[in-house]
């Protein structure tokens, strides 16, 4: 499994994580909207967390995603969490639960 720099990562960070693990995928604008983030900030901290391998683009034209009707047609660059980072993220929230 790859490794990652869990130990760099700010407090936005965390939260951006945290929410691309509960509603997976999205992009930038609505995810500075749901975390009350500026859009600049919330872009550059996505391209960083995908250089550091946290977060891969998703790729196609149309977005499959739970709550939608139908597939949504993508017009922003949306993100979703890396194997690695997701199966990290499932071991802490539900150790904090336990």
């Amino acid at each position: 499994m790859e490794k990652l720099p869990w130990g760099v990562l700010e407090e936005e960070d965390w939260r951006i994580l945290k929410d691309l693990f509960a509603t997976a995928p999205d992009c930038a604008k609505f995810l500075s909207r749901r975390l009350h983030l500026e859009l600049g900030e919330t872009m550059r901290r996505l391209r960083e967390l995908e250089n550091m391998g946290f977060l891969e683009r998703v790729g196609g034209r149309f977005l499959k995603k739970k709550g939608l009707r139908r597939p949504k047609h993508m017009n922003h660059t949306y993100y979703e969490l890396t194997r690695p980072a997701r199966l990290h993220l499932r071991q802490l929230l539900f150790e904090e639960r336990s």
